[in-house]
Formats: structure tokens, sequence, C-alpha cells
């Protein structure tokens, strides 16, 4: 079966920028959430966006871009936006209940060659799938944020994903213009896995006062051309996510990937980072 027709379950930030990316690559897609202000939101964010980063510079023209945006539809009604797509992608927050509840719910309600998949950055395929009566179908795509300019694809084969499903699922994700990684399913994956131990241990470093915030992001940026430092990280992607990931990695993987007692601390004062306007620096 072809893919032409994408349901994206989610109208957030990644989920708004993963139904801009199908768009803009010929993809009709129809992008769900339960909140009519939360979609009208995501509509405008992509709009915004096509025209900063692609109609200003020149990438398309303003005629491409309403193309795009014109190519996305919105629903509140779950069940009518995964009517007659080929594969949904859900793009919801990181909680192992929510996501097993969505797909098992899919999973019952969706013709049994629709390929399901998780954009989930840390939570084991295998597990999401663990409810559903189709566990062969479903499988990981880890965009990353923004996921129209990022290059990388994270392609996580779980425990039943059939070999036909991931390599269908590794074609659209190359369509898409992104450069794949093949990972075999394991909490955190290789990406988040990595990154999250170094912003951890970065915060011990700064709670032990090894150095100042600022040093630390400025070495780290230096020493291994990083674009942003690891406390700058921290607080673009959300410390309550990373609390959330340490949480789900240390009881899977063990204590070395435990939050540290900075970060639980931040987290229960809501100094979130970016989100809150305040977290290892202000917004």
């Amino acid at each position: 079966m072809a893919i032409k027709n994408v349901c994206v379950i989610g109208a957030g930030i990644m989920g708004a920028g993963i139904a801009q990316l199908c768009a803009h690559h010929d993809y009709n897609v129809n992008i769900v959430d339960i909140s009519k202000e939360v979609l009208t939101k995501a509509k405008e964010g992509i709009k915004n966006n096509l025209e900063r980063f692609f109609v200003s510079k020149n990438k398309i023209t303003m005629k491409e871009a309403n193309q795009i945006l014109d190519k996305i539809s919105s629903f509140t009604n779950r069940d009518e936006a995964i009517k007659d797509v080929e594969m949904v992608i859900e793009a919801v927050f990181e909680d192992m209940d929510l996501k097993q509840k969505l797909f098992s719910d899919v999973d019952a309600k969706c013709n049994k060659n629709i390929i399901l998949a998780s954009n989930t950055s840390s939570l084991s395929i295998s597990d999401i799938a663990s409810k559903s009566n189709h566990q062969e179908r479903i499988v990981g795509i880890h965009f990353f944020n923004p996921a129209p300019v990022m290059k990388l694809i994270e392609l996580i084969k779980g425990k039943h994903t059939s070999d036909e499903v991931f390599l269908k699922a590794k074609e659209f994700s190359e369509s898409l213009g992104k450069t794949v990684v093949s990972v075999n399913d394991s909490p955190g994956f290789v990406t988040t896995r990595l990154i999250y131990v170094m912003c951890n241990e970065a915060i011990k470093m700064y709670e032990e006062d090894l150095a100042s915030k600022e040093d630390i992001d400025i070495a780290i940026k230096l020493a291994f051309n990083f674009p942003m430092g690891p406390l700058e990280l921290s607080d673009l992607v959300g410390l309550d996510t990373y609390d959330h990931i340490g949480d789900y990695l240390s009881s899977e993987l063990g204590d070395a990937y435990e939050p540290t007692a900075m970060l639980k601390n931040m987290v229960k004062k809501s100094k979130l980072g970016r989100k809150s306007k305040e977290g290892f620096y202000q917004y």
C-alpha cells in the first residue's frame, strides 16, 4: 500500500513540525488534537515557520507555502482523522500508559495494513505496542526538533515489528529527505540515552559547583563543536521532560540514569526551562 495520506496525532511542537514536514513533501496530512485552540495555534505556527524559515530565505515561494498549508487538515475527532490514511504517527506526551492506550485504540479501528508509528524519544516500542493486537505494524519513527529542519530520523524496530513494516517506514522516512539510522528497541534508543546522560552529568557538575553554568556550556560547545551546551539544551528540551526520561531510564536500565537532586528540585519549583521562562537561565 503506497503512503499518500498521513495522520499525525498530537498538535504540539513536534506534531505540528511533523505535519509541516510531511505536507512539504507532498503528503496529505490530517492533524488531530482534542482542542480546537491547540489546532489553530499549530496551524498558525506552521504558517509562521514556512514564512520565516523557507519563504524569507527564498527556499520556497509564498504560493508553495500556501499549497503546503492546504495539504494539512485539522480534526478534533480522532476516528475521523485516521480514516483513509496509510500511516498514523503519534506525537503525544511521553507517558507509557497514554501511548499504550492510544495505540490499542487506533489499532482496533484501523485497517490492518496501516502502519502505526510512534515519535517517542525514549519509551520502548515493544512496550508501547504490548496492548495492541497487531503489534507487527507498530514501529518507532523518532523525529528531532525542529522536525522540518533536523536531518536525522531514528527508526526503531520493536520486538514484533515486521520486516515489511520496518522497510516501508524507512522508505517513508527517507522520502522526507532525512538520513535514517536503524536501531533495535531499547529504552532511550541511541540518541536520547546518550544526550540524557550528558545533560544529567552536566547538572551534577553545576550542582557540585565544579564550574559556572556558563562555563560548563562554553566548555562543551567549544570542546566538542556542539551548537548548544548541555544546560542550555536542558532548558530547551524542558527539565520536566528530562526528569521524566530519567525516571524511566533508571527504572529500566539502573541507578546510573537517576535524575540529579537539582533537576528534581527545579521541576518541583516549576523551573522547567524555556517553557516556563526560567530554568538554568532566564528567558
